[in-house]
């Protein structure tokens, strides 16, 4: 008997993994446990970013998910008017199955430059959650992934997603309520860079050069006070952190930040 994802959604999330990256062409690596020194984004000091403390959830995080999941996420089927894929929107499952689910999804090209690793991260992990919320909260509607396309300094090495209302105006609230998805590519943000980027516990305070963790945090900072937008996650397609920025004092820009990590 095959099983579709929309039989057991829950089962299909603890079962569902993501495809290890295709590379083509010469792209640098990293050895295990090295830094990459290739994080050169542009950001430098500010005087008016203050990110007073970050704090790490650690294993508390993920049983935070599992409940959120047992809470919200049915084991069940949900009737034969839903199907793994809206063919009116065309929204899908794409993350493949480790044993159970038949899951119908394509590997995008092999990865030789970023853009081929945005559209890994696109096609397999962010079309999947779209898909799974819409599912689960209809009144979600609304809301998707979309890729921030203005051409900045950093596009090469630095790119976004939002997850946001899509149809509405922006409002404080919409903004509030949204999530940055920033990616950078493994060969730059390397296994060590993610560790070092959660394990920081403040910015500097004096006019220093910034190491390539800080300039991470310092972009994150910049693009969530001028989106108004608190909650991020930050990728490579092989590691994921997540994290959301108190609103603090907002006139004064003084945040504290919450991340936590997954493989």
């Amino acid at each position: 008997m095959a099983w579709w994802g929309i039989d057991d959604l829950r089962g299909y999330m603890k079962d569902a993994i993501l495809p290890e990256l295709k590379y083509g062409g010469d792209i640098p690596t990293c050895p295990p446990g090295h830094k990459s020194h290739r994080n050169t984004l542009s950001t430098r000091f500010k005087r008016q970013r203050h990110l007073t403390g970050m704090q790490c959830l650690g294993d508390g995080f993920d049983s935070s998910v599992n409940n959120w999941i047992i809470a919200n996420v049915p084991n069940t089927s949900l009737g034969s008017y839903l199907r793994d894929k809206d063919e009116q929107t065309g929204e899908i499952l794409t993350v493949p199955s480790a044993r159970k689910f038949k899951i119908n999804s394509t590997l995008p090209a092999p990865v030789r430059e970023f853009n081929r690793l945005w559209a890994w991260v696109d096609h397999f992990p962010l079309r999947t959650v779209q898909r799974i919320l819409h599912i689960i909260f209809p009144q979600s509607k609304d809301w998707g992934f979309f890729s921030e396309t203005q051409p900045h300094y950093d596009d090469h090495i630095f790119k976004e997603f939002y997850f946001t209302d899509i149809v509405h105006s922006p409002t404080p609230e919409i903004a509030s309520n949204s999530v940055l998805v920033a990616c950078q590519p493994p060969w730059v943000l390397s296994d060590e860079d993610m560790w070092q980027f959660t394990e920081l516990q403040s910015l500097p305070a004096g006019n220093l050069r910034l190491r390539g963790k800080e300039r991470l945090w310092s972009k994150l900072w910049d693009i969530c006070v001028r989106k108004q937008c608190f909650y991020f996650i930050v990728t490579s397609y092989q590691q994921w952190a997540f994290g959301v920025f108190s609103n603090g004092d907002l006139p004064n820009f003084t945040f504290s930040a919450v991340v936590a990590k997954a493989v």
